[in-house]
């Protein structure tokens, strides 16, 4: 009985401790308006909103105080208004000078996202920054089509629901042109968006690389077969007379793409060792059209067997090879011979055997 008598007066307690604390944290139009007059006083091109229960009303009251004009950077962290305050916001007049966008954690659906997509109010934006909502394939792709968010630089969408198909929208978007970085870690993708983002990174970063006028250092951000890929469809590939991409991972299929690509005939030097290199790659390399004015090729510590030797042994597009490569292969006794014996490879001027 004691035991009860106690425990009643702690439940309600703690009940109307809960209930006050609920309330106090939701922010009335007035309180909002106050509050945000405080935070622009400190800053009035950034304001920040963290943790405060704004709701559809809140962000309103926000969008309709000019007191926005000056603000350059948004944050809305945590602030519980989901797509209704997105429609809320994106009715602003006030947010001509608005560059970057925060709305982390809102639970804003396609919905929203179709919404920003499609309000001049976000004309401007540089940034934009949705991570950890509810945003699925068809929030993605209205972003990737929109004509409003042409100036977009960044874009993060971590930590939702995006697909495939949204993948692929965004990381191939014709409207986005500005774009460099776009955010889609932690979000269901398969293997073709995967694909795609991977081919959006490294396409972006050798755009920056060429910039810098340091594409001698591209080696190290081509992982996988398909930084090869996007390698090949950049212009300025046509420029590159030395290509090292060794330790990389790539397969034939990546070799193969390489050997018929018309864009590498000024290639002197190729280094494509440790990699994962079989009779395959070796034949393409040997039958291209393309890289007949290589003089270095390194292929050590691949796959590469008796048939790839012999292929690159009796390869005329090779002949003016004065460095060859095959350590740590697969090349038995009869590649060996041909090698030795080639009529083509009559420039090396380093030996291959001890295959170095």
């Amino acid at each position: 009985m004691n035991r009860f008598r106690w425990t009643v007066p702690g439940l309600l307690f703690f009940y109307l401790f809960c209930i006050g604390s609920a309330f106090a944290a939701q922010m009335g139009e007035a309180d909002t308006l106050k509050y945000i007059a405080k935070k622009l006083r400190r800053n009035s091109a950034t304001l920040r909103v963290n943790e405060k229960n704004l709701n559809e009303a809140g962000v309103r009251a926000l969008a309709l105080s000019p007191l926005l004009k000056t603000v350059k950077t948004l944050i809305l962290y945590k602030s519980n208004f989901g797509d209704a305050g997105i429609r809320a916001l994106s009715t602003s007049t006030h947010l001509e000078n608005l560059t970057s966008l925060s709305l982390e954690n809102n639970s804003i659906t396609d919905q929203g996202a179709k919404t920003i997509a499609a309000s001049k109010t976000f004309a401007n934006l540089k940034t934009l920054n949705l991570y950890r909502n509810q945003i699925k394939n068809s929030g993605a792709v209205a972003i990737s089509e929109s004509h409003v968010l042409a100036n977009l630089i960044e874009l993060n969408l971590n930590y939702n629901q995006v697909r495939d198909e949204g993948a692929v929208h965004l990381t191939t978007s014709q409207e986005l042109k500005h774009i460099e970085q776009i955010g889609l870690s932690y979000n269901p993708l398969g293997k073709d968006g995967e694909e795609a983002w991977h081919r959006f990174k490294v396409v972006r970063k050798l755009a920056e690389l060429q910039k810098q006028n340091q594409l001698h250092e591209m080696g190290k951000y081509i992982l996988g077969d398909m930084g090869v890929f996007a390698l090949l469809d950049l212009p300025y590939t046509s420029n590159l007379t030395e290509l090292d991409l060794h330790g990389n991972d790539l397969s034939d299929r990546a070799i193969v793409a390489l050997a018929r690509s018309s864009k590498l005939s000024g290639l002197v030097a190729l280094n494509l060792g440790s990699n994962n290199i079989t009779d395959v790659g070796a034949r393409a390399l040997a039958e291209s059209k393309t890289l007949v004015n290589l003089k270095a090729l390194n292929l050590n510590f691949n796959h590469i067997e008796d048939q790839g030797a012999q292929a690159i042994a009796q390869s005329q597009a090779l002949s003016n090879l004065e460095s060859l490569k095959l350590g740590q292969n697969r090349i038995g006794r009869e590649g060996a011979v041909a090698l030795e014996e080639s009529s083509s490879l009559t420039q090396l001027i380093h030996p291959i055997f001890g295959f170095y």
